[in-house]
């Protein structure tokens, strides 16, 4: 899920309590997110290729933004991410930000690799230093060539969680690590302004009462360290992303933001930029209540099996989605709702999944809703089959 490294200095213990929720978490097919795939093609580096352009995409001026994060910003296949949700508000408000940065894609959590171009919406400028499995302590070490290579004018910041959860890296250390990268940030841009974002509640800080302790007193440090660190030329501000975040509402695994836990992000960030540094407006409320899930309805059809009671379901796959619910309504009985069977089909199954335990000779109507971790959206369109 988070991607694998080592870290040499300031590792601790992890609490068996949200051991045992990773657990959980890998067993839901959200495993390391690798370079290793291919969604776009591969450069000379070996990394993905930026994702093509789409008819309608803007194309900003100034100033120069840099989200800097892991993957509860780069997003996965078939996300908005927060920054679109950002890069929305702004234009909206009438700026015209030029997003900067390595990264053009998105992870695809269903194959555990790079270079997804299937973002919700693609229509906006998609350039981040994001990366599923970053960790503050690795980008420390290389933010200063990276905002040499970019200009950016503001970094937008919410890294730390990875080195908390998987690194264990301490307090102090954690401290040192974030002064280090400002620094760094610093060197090569000085007068960038910096927005730090809170790290959010997850799946393991509610396992967890010591892990949660962890995440609050970082949380803390990210506060003090802008007090202590802003200058005139340089300030540094705290984006309050953390307000009316909630796990079950806001994230689709329990950790990575479905698309109300996005519009709450990009609030905390729009609304920082807007206090401290004037560039647009706060970020509009009641925030909306928008649809999760998967947006792209499978098409699905559906032929008599070979075995007795069963019938065959093939479909295309919705970005995104890891699993796939069946309803099924048996017109020869004349029912009139449908009824989800038990056991959901994986991605993997797409090209003839076998589904049985149907009354034989009856004909029935099926149909699929694409699901992604605990979120539920597009539902497939209906297909008619006779049970042999």
């Amino acid at each position: 899920m988070w991607g694998s490294g080592r870290a040499d200095r300031g590792r601790s213990r992890r609490n068996p309590g949200y051991l045992v929720v990773l657990g959980i978490v890998v067993a839901l097919g959200l495993g390391l997110v690798s370079s290793a795939g291919a969604g776009t093609g591969r450069n000379g580096a070996g990394q993905p290729t930026p994702c093509p352009a789409v008819p309608g995409q803007p194309s900003g001026g100034s100033p120069r933004l840099m989200i800097v994060g892991d993957s509860i910003s780069q997003g996965s296949s078939g996300d908005y991410t927060w920054q679109f949700r950002l890069y929305e508000h702004l234009r909206a408000d009438g700026v015209r930000p030029q997003m900067v940065g390595p990264v053009e894609w998105l992870a695809n959590n269903v194959t555990g690799t790079q270079g997804d171009c299937s973002y919700a919406n693609p229509a906006f400028e998609r350039a981040n230093d994001a990366m599923w499995g970053r960790a503050l302590f690795q980008e420390e070490g290389v933010i200063r060539a990276k905002v040499a290579a970019y200009h950016p004018d503001y970094l937008l910041v919410l890294l730390g969680i990875n080195d908390l959860l998987w690194f264990g890296i301490s307090q102090p250390t954690m401290a040192a690590n974030l002064g280090g990268f400002i620094a760094k940030a610093r060197a090569a841009q000085p007068h960038v302004k910096i927005v730090l974002g809170f790290l959010l509640p997850d799946i393991f800080t509610q396992a967890s009462a010591t892990f949660a302790a962890s995440v609050a007193a970082y949380n803390t440090t990210i506060s003090a360290t802008a007090s202590r660190l802003t200058t005139a030329s340089s300030p540094i501000v705290v984006a309050h992303d953390r307000i009316g975040f909630t796990v079950a509402a806001d994230t689709w695994d329990g950790m990575h933001p479905n698309a109300n836990g996005e519009v709450r992000i990009a609030a905390g960030f729009a609304d920082a930029l807007a206090g401290r540094f004037h560039l647009g407006r706060l970020y509009p409320t009641p925030f909306p209540a928008l649809p999760t899930g998967p947006l792209t309805p499978p098409q699905l059809t559906a032929a008599p099996a070979a075995t007795a009671g069963s019938v065959v379901l093939s479909w295309t796959l919705a970005p995104g989605a890891s699993s796939y619910h069946v309803y099924v309504e048996d017109l020869t009985l004349q029912q009139t709702t449908f009824t989800q069977l038990p056991s959901p089909l994986t991605p993997g199954q797409d090209s003839g999944a076998t589904v049985g335990t149907l009354n034989s000779h009856d004909t029935y109507d099926v149909k699929l809703q694409a699901c992604k971790g605990n979120d539920c959206g597009a539902i497939s369109n209906v297909a008619s089959v006779s049970v042999p």
